[in-house]
């Protein structure tokens, strides 16, 4: 048989091997195109119904065209079976390789013509049946799916016997396809999979009958087909599609009686196996639990991390009702209190990890509680998700401990990645408050930027809730401003013969050097070494001179600093630092961290705060449709609007959600689950866990003009940055 390979926008090109063939492109008959048969179908989609087929096969098997295959006879014959003995006729002949060859030109409606000028001849021809195919074919890539369907229906009722049956209704169920009929579609697929002797054309409609049962079939049209199936292996098939759509239901029972044709299919082989690993997660699809350890009803009066906990288990509530409302296996939460009290928190992590039914535990928030029982769960082998914890380490204590908020030393890389990959900075000054959580972040700030190549010009610190910066501006200042007056290396003196040498070695010529030891003088380091010349100059060891400039006065600007980074230990300090940075004249790009997303602080001190950047791991938009749709559940739910420890809640609790959905239900699952987890796209951010379990990717807001805006996202682990403005 040869093929006629046919795509949804082109034509793959293809010539019939008829008695004389005048096209030049018969190299191309024997082409296959591989597309579909490399398809692979997500059976996540099998509870989708009736949708646009494009889409359908973007999201079923990954490809961005659809290859559609149809076959043809090796020889077109004089005669097909069911079609009368006829007299060889010219000019029929004639008539049909022009249209054959206006075919492969991709001249479909002008074949179309030709191919109906031999099927309306009033006397029968060697080339009518073959006519009628091909003309319907040519319909088929002009988007005349109902004149093909018509066409095709003529030839099955004129020429029943003929060889071209099978392609006939091959490319009756393609028109059914794109006409969104897919009862019709799938039924001719499974009809030329099971009964045609053309093993290559049968193949092709197998893999088409799949991703039309994996996309477009619901459980009563699945139900219909499993019982026209006539091979075991196809009806096996079938069943399993009809099994994994039922068992979603909630109806474990139905879902194990549709496995039964699939389970007489001989052991070992590929289908039987998929059927009984979909039979052990029936047996294992009643209820499973999670626990949940958050700050609730607390000894002492701390009302704050209280409501924290009370928000957090909203959202974590709402995610698993929505789950419970259509998968399997259904989830119950116990719920335990971690009054904020490490002790108390690893005592309830134990208890809940000595549960066997327990599949994961989400919780407990600060760092402290989850550093005191996260090795305690690890022990145990049980998945423990903190929502909110951002010590650095915590994951590290155990191979089933996540954390879903990136940690001090993500936020600290994020924003030097972010300040010399995407502003360009070269040059950095720091100033941090001194506390645990500023000085990890401005660590790894630092680290970061020398691994990349920038220079660190300044890093000063300073005390929590201290007023006056004034010392430690003045000493940035002093450095920045050096960063202007130039390096130079004095020629005028007489140079060493190492230092001569050292220069050769970086590519100077020897008469350049000679030029300027007999002129004489003072010479740049970067007109010598480049752009970095005064780092070089440094590595050999060159000695060099600075020619000292006067900066006493504030009216003189420093801007030999790209990049001020400043780490604030409260929002409260937005004010101080920022009037004092425009006092001693830094004219500078500012960097923030998390504590600066305060807008009413930053509109309180805009003439200072205007441009400054920074990082934030929570950040939606009230014009969002996945928030719009979370908030309108949430406030029928619980009659107020979301914060965002609702929201945070609400995602994590969809992550592993997700992993249980998919058939996570073992404790080893999920940890397996979750450390190749996808991105999940949530409503307060994107969780990305990178390698070391750790959630390493951040929202970039700028307030600007008296509002804060989104600028970018990134993502620690897969740089560079992910621009969105």
């Amino acid at each position: 048989m040869l093929s006629l390979i046919l795509d949804f926008s082109s034509f793959a090109g293809a010539t019939p091997s008829g008695r004389r063939s005048c096209s030049k492109k018969r190299s191309n008959w024997n082409r296959i195109t591989p597309g579909l048969s490399r398809a692979r179908v997500n059976s996540s989609n099998l509870n989708r119904r009736r949708h646009n087929p494009m889409m359908a096969l973007r999201r079923s098997s990954g490809l961005l065209t659809l290859l559609v295959l149809l076959a043809l006879p090796s020889q077109l014959r004089s005669q097909a079976r069911g079609q009368d003995s006829v007299a060889y006729k010219p000019a029929m002949e004639r008539l049909f390789l022009d249209a054959m060859k206006s075919f492969t030109d991709e001249d479909y409606a002008r074949a179309e013509a030709g191919f109906l000028s031999v099927v309306n001849q009033p006397d029968v021809s060697h080339r009518a049946s073959a006519a009628y195919l091909m003309a319907a074919k040519a319909m088929y890539h002009r988007g005349a799916y109902r004149s093909s369907v018509d066409l095709l229906r003529r030839f099955l009722n004129r020429f029943q016997r003929s060889e071209y049956i099978d392609d006939a209704h091959y490319t009756l169920a393609l028109d059914f396809f794109q006409l969104e009929q897919y009862n019709e579609s799938a039924g001719l697929f499974m009809r030329v999979h099971q009964t045609s002797s053309d093993t290559a054309l049968a193949a092709r409609a197998g893999r088409m009958l799949e991703l039309v049962v994996l996309t477009n079939l619901d459980i009563p049209d699945l139900r219909a087909l499993s019982k026209e199936a006539r091979r075991l292996e196809t009806k096996a098939f079938v069943s399993l599609a009809l099994a994994e759509k039922v068992l979603r239901t909630g109806d474990a029972r139905a879902a194990r009686e549709a496995l039964q044709p699939v389970l007489a299919l001989p052991p070992g082989s590929s289908r039987r196996s998929e059927a009984e690993a979909l039979l052990d997660r029936i047996d294992r699809s009643g209820v499973v639990k999670v626990g949940v350890v958050l700050p609730l009803t607390l000894k002492s009066d701390q009302s704050t991390a209280q409501s924290i906990g009370e928000e957090m288990l909203n959202g974590i509530k709402l995610a698993t009702d929505e789950h419970n409302q259509d998968a399997m296996p259904k989830v119950s939460l116990e719920v335990r209190n971690s009054e904020k009290d490490a002790g108390a928190a690893a005592r309830e992590i134990s208890m809940l990890s000595a549960e066997n039914q327990i599949l994961a535990i989400v919780g407990p928030v600060f760092s402290n509680e989850v550093a005191a029982g996260a090795g305690l769960a690890a022990a145990k082998g049980i998945p423990l998700i903190s929502p909110t914890a951002t010590a650095p380490g915590i994951a590290a204590i155990g191979e089933s401990v996540f954390q879903a908020n990136p940690d001090y030393l993500v936020r600290g890389r994020a924003m030097a990645q972010y300040a010399v990959q995407s502003l360009g900075a070269r040059r950095f000054a720091i100033l941090s408050a001194n506390d645990t959580m500023n000085k990890l972040m401005t660590g790894a700030f630092i680290r970061e930027v020398r691994a990349l190549g920038a220079e660190l010009v300044s890093t000063e610190w300073y005390t929590p809730g201290q007023t006056d910066l004034r010392d430690e501006l003045a000493r940035t200042r002093q450095r920045g401003m050096e960063q202007a007056e130039p390096v130079v290396i004095n020629f005028g003196a007489k140079l060493r013969p190492q230092d001569v040498k050292k220069m050769l070695q970086t590519g100077i010529q020897q008469q350049v050097i000679d030029s300027l030891t007999t002129i004489g003088g003072l010479t740049g380091v970067e007109v010598l070494f480049g752009e970095r010349g005064a780092r070089v100059a440094d590595s050999l060891k060159i000695p060099t001179q600075r020619i000292r400039a006067k900066y006493d006065s504030l009216n003189y600007p420093v801007t030999g600093i790209d990049a001020f980074f400043v780490p604030i230990a409260g929002s409260d300090e937005i004010g101080i630092v920022t009037s004092q940075i425009r006092y001693f004249n830094f004219q500078t790009q500012l960097l923030g961290t998390g504590n600066w997303d305060d807008p009413a602080q930053l509109e309180q001190n805009r003439q200072y705060a205007n441009g400054v950047i920074f990082a934030t791991d929570t950040y939606w938009e009230e014009s969002d449709p996945q928030y719009q749709d979370f908030a309108r559940q949430f406030r029928a739910r619980y009659s107020k609007a979301p914060d965002g420890n609702a929201m945070i809640g609400y995602d994590v609790m969809k992550l592993l959600l997700r992993a249980i959905r998919q058939g996570a239900t073992r404790r080893e699952e999920i940890v397996s689950a979750l450390s190749s987890v996808r991105p999940l796209q949530g409503v307060h951010s994107k969780i990305v866990l990178g390698p070391g379990r750790v959630n390493t990717f951040l929202t970039l807001l700028q307030f600007k003009a008296r509002a804060i805006r989104k600028i970018g996202e990134i993502d620690v682990s897969r740089t560079p940055l992910i621009r969105t403005e």
